[in-house]
């Protein structure tokens, strides 16, 4: 008996619409300071990982420029995980110029103010020459801050609309308890890409495009269907956010969800054409990396959220949670990428890949073949931005057309200017961007 064929994704999503995207809010100054406006200053970002300020006056700073915003996080002397404008309550320098740390207290280099970890003013240079200052007024301003998995996201909106596990439940409470604090070994690249931040992100929330740009990378280690074409196995839509769950060849090292976790099948090496050595080392790698983590990865259970399909070739699930984080997750490693814009042509690519601490030889080769193939498949992907940001802006298009598997791009479009109508109606402007 043939197994049921799945509907289209657009026709379990009709409110999507079928229609061409306007081109228009990826190349429209004014477009994307709608976005500041209504979208990232209204938002949960997400902004780094409890690991990186794991001691008492450990700190972090984020330049989140569509937030016209810069933010510190710190782990406060009471142990919690506060954030604060880095904004000096004097002159409005910044209290810190460094992007992360240790401190006690944050002094301001400009005139010495000085702020503890929970952002009190605590200390003022010649003090008594001020006209009843009123020290305790005068502290850091404060960014709502919360957690998710270990996630840290900041919301600069003074009183948010909701909070964060309202934001995030209703699409991904299914992954809670997956072992994101056991991956603490970390891979990261970052760059700036001279393209919309959403040209950036639709890069990788479809795989229309893998046999193309990854013909010679990746391509072949996903599923293709009966007729040759790479699609995932479902996709969901949420008030929001967004997800993939994507199958694989399980003889791959990037087709294959377990590797180096437990038993996995042998590589298949293909010694008759292009690409031998790669593939021979990419055996090695999966053969070497048996066993070599610190922790035992076989023994850990996914979350129900993870492969809802259940499909037995599953490789790993996309997970895009709104704005601007892109998340995949497998039982062996997860990526965790960040596309923050800087201008309505200008994006800071922020790549970080974590994987458990490697404990022998084997486990630290598969680790680093692992950081340099999945960095030559990041380059293939930004290879094509630039050009699509310059296409786009010379007018020869108005419109780009959407298949089916890329109907994550047309719910990010919809999502963000939801967001944008429902904020100018607010502020009674009309509900046209």
């Amino acid at each position: 008996m043939n197994a049921p064929v799945r509907k289209r994704l657009h026709e379990r999503y009709p409110e999507l619409g079928t229609a061409p995207i306007p081109i228009q809010p990826y190349i429209d100054p004014a477009y994307y300071e709608l976005e500041k406006k209504y979208v990232f200053k209204k938002t949960w970002i997400q902004v780094g990982r409890v690991e990186e300020i794991a001691e008492v006056g450990e700190y972090f700073v984020r330049d989140l420029a569509a937030c016209n915003a810069s933010v510190i996080v710190v782990h406060d002397k009471s142990g919690k995980i506060c954030a604060f404008h880095n904004v000096c309550s004097h002159r409005l320098n910044k209290v810190t110029t460094e992007t992360c740390g240790k401190a006690k207290k944050f002094f301001c280099k400009f005139h010495g103010w000085a702020y503890d970890t929970n952002g009190a003013l605590t200390g003022v240079p010649d003090e008594d020459r001020f006209d009843n200052l009123d020290k305790s007024k005068l502290g850091l301003t404060p960014v709502h801050v919360d957690t998710w998995n270990g996630f840290i996201f900041v919301n600069v909106d003074p009183n948010p609309s909701m909070t964060l596990a309202e934001f995030l439940n209703p699409m991904f409470g299914g992954l809670d308890g997956y072992p994101f604090h056991q991956f603490t070994s970390c891979f990261s690249w970052q760059t700036v890409v001279n393209c919309n931040w959403k040209i950036a992100i639709d890069a990788f929330q479809e795989l229309y495009h893998v046999a193309f740009v990854h013909g010679l990378s990746i391509a072949n280690a996903l599923q293709k269907d009966e007729k040759g074409n790479l699609n995932p196995l479902d996709g969901l839509c949420g008030e929001y956010h967004r997800r993939l769950t994507i199958a694989g060849n399980p003889k791959s090292v990037y087709g294959n969800p377990n590797a180096i976790a437990g038993e996995t099948p042998a590589m298949e090496v293909d010694t008759s054409g292009r690409g031998i050595s790669a593939r021979a080392i990419a055996a090695a790698a999966l053969k070497l990396g048996q066993g070599g983590t610190k922790i035992d990865l076989s023994a850990n259970k996914m979350p129900g959220g993870m492969n809802w399909t259940q499909d037995p070739n599953w490789a790993f699930d996309i997970n895009v949670i709104y704005p601007d984080f892109y998340l995949s997750m497998r039982p062996t490693y997860y990526q965790a990428y960040n596309f923050r814009p800087i201008s309505h042509d200008k994006t800071l690519f922020d790549a970080r890949v974590y994987y458990p601490e490697a404990a022998t030889a084997g486990g630290r080769f598969y680790q680093e073949y692992m950081k340099v193939a999945l960095r030559d498949v990041l380059l293939e992907d930004l290879s094509t931005l630039e050009d699509t940001q310059a296409a786009a802006e010379t007018g020869a298009k108005s419109e780009m057309v959407i298949q089916d598997s890329e109907i994550m791009i047309r719910h990010q479009y919809t999502v963000v200017d939801r967001m944008i109508r429902e904020g100018l109606t607010a502020d009674g402007r009309g509900a046209t961007p």
